[in-house]
């Protein structure tokens, strides 16, 4: 019978008392043992040092997990049932679910827990809720030591905020880095001169200063690092987080997220008065009266916006140089006799770093549309006219139209019923009756046959449409003729991208547009 073994070791288990018999080459000798002793051929050893046993994303663990779907082994072994998971959720998801049916034995040496006892379900259920019981407990009194940390003014997080290095006599004390508190005075100088967060990103990007992530790369590759262009570049987001962190100012600003909790990675971010803040902790590289003053300045300046409408074509725009995405600017005044700014769509890439895209001139948003528009035209004529063309017997179109009216009325129904159950069950989800994954399944199982039965009727109704349905048509082909410019959901439907090329020497504009069917 052949047999993987698996091994994890996690940081949560260095310290425990006996953390030796929990090492990795301890784990892999004693199973190697039993697999011997017990005639198990043992298909492949995987190990996962420095993960939690909650962690979802360990790589050997779905490796290992994988290769079990495929059958290629019929026993997994681990030390106890923490080894393999933490979490409650995967202890009833494989042990109890997915392992009988991919005929895979489980068996945690030291616990004595074997699946192929189905008296022993109930104990390998404690042994689940006793583990996540503890990872929770280890978890809270870590976030408390790091709360506590914060509160006494010591940096925690692992790598030095951009402008600063962690002291080598003292990890949690920042001190400055001369050649990035150069970049960040600047940065601040800029603003206070009157350039805004893009224009001094753009400005960065041309000098070919390194952006935070893409210097802390190269700080730790050495001299002997590769620094040619290509990486990270600076963004707006970027500077502007810059220019309101108060830690530039001498005050360790430090909590403003949290994860969700300690089963997710995901974070969120807090109300800024929750936010841990504790002064002159140590040497500002911007004086507080000037950050006070850029803070004066951010909260006076205002965005220009569209009015809060969202253009039909926003993430679909992309520039045929370089590939990247196009966004929006606006001229910054109106038009004589318009009603407001005239909106562009210019390279986002190119007013990052030139380097990558040389750009090529805006096009004004409202030409764009309309071309949408005239193509979405010319492309759904052919179908729509075939629509209209097609004809039938009188008798038997009104007996197909009633047939069809029952069908689209027991359809409806069957749609409203799905509709009313992802209702309950995302309150079932909320009261904690329903778990995350099995949440998930039955949404992504009532979408789907949501979806079918949507498509269903929309095929029914076009395929069964009554007498007078080519006047239908001719009256919404009409209207579509009427748009000024194509509605969003319009665009989502049809359109997946539209390529934008520069001008040729005629000054004549290629634009191609990349259709979803």
């Amino acid at each position: 019978m052949r047999a993987a073994i698996y091994c994890r070791l996690s940081k949560e288990d260095e310290g425990a008392e006996g953390a030796e018999s929990e090492s990795i080459q301890n784990q892999r000798s004693m199973l190697l043992q039993y697999a011997a002793a017990h005639g198990y051929e043992v298909q492949g050893v995987y190990v996962d040092e420095d993960y939690s046993g909650a962690d979802r994303e360990r790589p050997a663990f779905n490796r290992m997990l994988a290769a079990a779907e495929q059958r290629a082994f019929e026993v997994i072994l681990a030390k106890t049932q923490s080894r393999f998971t933490r979490d409650m959720e995967l202890v009833e998801k494989y042990l109890h679910g997915a392992f009988p049916r991919w005929g895979v034995r489980f068996i945690a040496v030291v616990d004595q827990v074997d699946t192929a006892d189905a008296a022993g379900k109930k104990s390998r259920q404690i042994n689940g809720l006793v583990n996540e019981w503890y990872l929770e407990d280890l978890s809270n009194n870590v976030r408390s030591v790091l709360t506590h940390k914060r509160r006494a003014g010591r940096y925690i997080a692992a790598f030095a905020l951009f402008g600063y290095q962690k002291d080598p006599a003292d990890s949690g004390h920042l001190v400055i880095d001369p050649a990035a508190a150069a970049v960040v005075r600047r940065v601040f100088a800029l603003y206070l001169a009157g350039s805004g967060a893009a224009r001094i990103a753009r400005l960065l990007n041309q000098e070919g200063v390194p952006a935070p992530s893409e210097y802390r790369r190269r700080q730790a590759a050495g001299p002997a690092g590769d620094s040619r262009p290509g990486g990270a570049v600076w963004g707006k987001a970027a500077v502007y987080r810059m220019l309101t962190n108060r830690t530039y100012a001498g005050d360790l600003e430090q909590g403003r997220h949290q994860r969700v909790s300690y089963k997710s990675k995901q974070t969120v971010w807090l109300p800024r008065d929750q936010w841990i803040v504790v002064p002159h902790t140590h040497e500002p590289i911007i004086d507080p009266e000037q950050f006070a003053q850029v803070q004066r300045l951010l909260a006076r300046r205002a965005r220009s916006g569209g009015g809060g409408q969202v253009n039909p074509l926003a993430g679909r725009v992309v520039c045929g140089l370089c590939g990247g995405g196009m966004e929006q600017t606006c001229s910054g005044s109106a038009p004589r006799g318009g009603q407001g700014p005239r909106r562009y769509f210019r390279c986002r890439m190119s007013q990052r770093d030139p380097r990558r895209c040389p750009g090529q001139p805006y096009i004004p948003a409202e030409d764009l549309q309309r071309l949408v528009l005239e193509r979405v035209r010319a492309r759904m004529a052919a179908p729509l006219q075939a629509a209209l063309a097609g004809g039938d017997a009188p008798d038997a179109a009104d007996g197909r139209e009633q047939a069809a009216r029952r069908e689209q009325q027991r359809l409806d129904r069957e749609i409203a019923r799905r509709r009313r159950a992802l209702e309950e069950l995302y309150l079932d989800k909320c009261a904690g009756a329903v778990s995350a994954e099995r949440y998930a399944a039955l949404d992504r199982a009532f979408s789907e046959q949501l979806e079918g039965l949507t498509a269903r009727r929309a095929a029914l109704e076009g395929q069964c449409a009554p007498a007078g349905a080519g006047q239908a048509l001719a009256r919404w082909l009409e209207r579509a003729a009427a748009l000024e410019a194509p509605d969003r959901a319009l665009v989502s439907l049809l359109v997946e991208r539209v390529v934008v090329y520069p001008p040729d020497s005629a000054g004549a504009r290629t634009v191609e547009i990349h259709w979803t069917f």
